[in-house]
């Protein structure tokens, strides 16, 4: 009875009567929904982009817990999660917290970035022209949706938007080893980006947007590197410590306000 019903599972038996047996899996498997861990990692990276978090901020599981009406257990777990991303950092009797952001940090980021964005632009060139509308119509989409963030003027929409714009730039490569290790370096860009938004009209970014995009659907690989470069260069004259400072300066003084 159990081998039948494994039979009838599978589709039936392999190799003939008395031959071996032979199942089947599934063609896909099943889609999973976000789980909780991954909802608190992503709240957490939010709340960093929105200005919650400072870079070196302690991240207090309990709180995190509260705020976001949820167990202990998952919050733990996402803290673990963004560890080992690099977007947080644990240090002994110190706890977890939110990684450092320095000006050579950034622009050591910054490079591997480029790096891999340009590489992007190189590969989902290479592929045939008559193509190039449809490779690019979400990378489209995605300056159209920063463009409407940076109206709105919600940092961390706007952070959000612009992750899934240059992700989008890294899709379009059809390369998959490539999208991975962007995609790996997203969340410590969105930390960067949200800091950086703290002080930074991002009107020009979403003119950078669409100029790269329309060198890519022209085919231009030079005019899109060049333009991917100029829409990079913001983070070398960017005094990312000087913003965190004042930012810090700010918050303390509005503790020293309510007490």
């Amino acid at each position: 009875m159990a081998l039948r019903s494994q039979q009838a599972w599978s589709g039936g038996v392999g190799g003939g009567a008395g031959g071996p047996l032979s199942f089947e899996a599934p063609r896909l498997a099943p889609v999973q929904p976000r789980t909780m861990v991954e909802q608190a990692a992503e709240a957490i990276v939010a709340a960093a982009a929105r200005g919650a978090f400072l870079p070196g901020d302690r991240l207090v599981e309990a709180e995190i817990a509260r705020d976001l009406g949820i167990s202990r257990v998952p919050v733990r777990e996402a803290l673990r999660l963004l560890e080992s991303q690099g977007i947080v950092n644990s240090t002994p009797y110190k706890g977890m917290r939110l990684m450092e952001v320095t000006n050579a940090g950034v622009a050591a980021l910054m490079r591997v970035r480029l790096a891999l964005e340009t590489q992007a632009i190189g590969e989902a060139l290479a592929q045939p022209n008559g193509a190039l509308p449809m490779r690019f119509k979400r990378l489209g989409q995605a300056a159209e949706d920063y463009a409407l963030a940076a109206q709105a003027g919600d940092p961390a929409a706007i952070v959000l938007a612009d992750v899934s714009f240059h992700r989008e730039l890294c899709r379009a490569s059809g390369n998959a080893p490539l999208l991975a290790l962007w995609q790996s370096l997203s969340r410590q860009l969105a930390v960067v980006w949200g800091l950086g938004r703290q002080g930074r009209d991002p009107a020009p970014a979403a003119r950078e947007h669409a100029a790269l995009v329309q060198a890519l659907l022209a085919g231009d690989r030079h005019g899109a590197a060049d333009a991917l470069s100029d829409h990079v260069n913001w983070h070398q004259t960017f005094d990312f410590e000087a913003v965190l400072a004042e930012r810090r300066g700010m918050a303390a003084a509005a503790v020293v306000a309510a007490g």
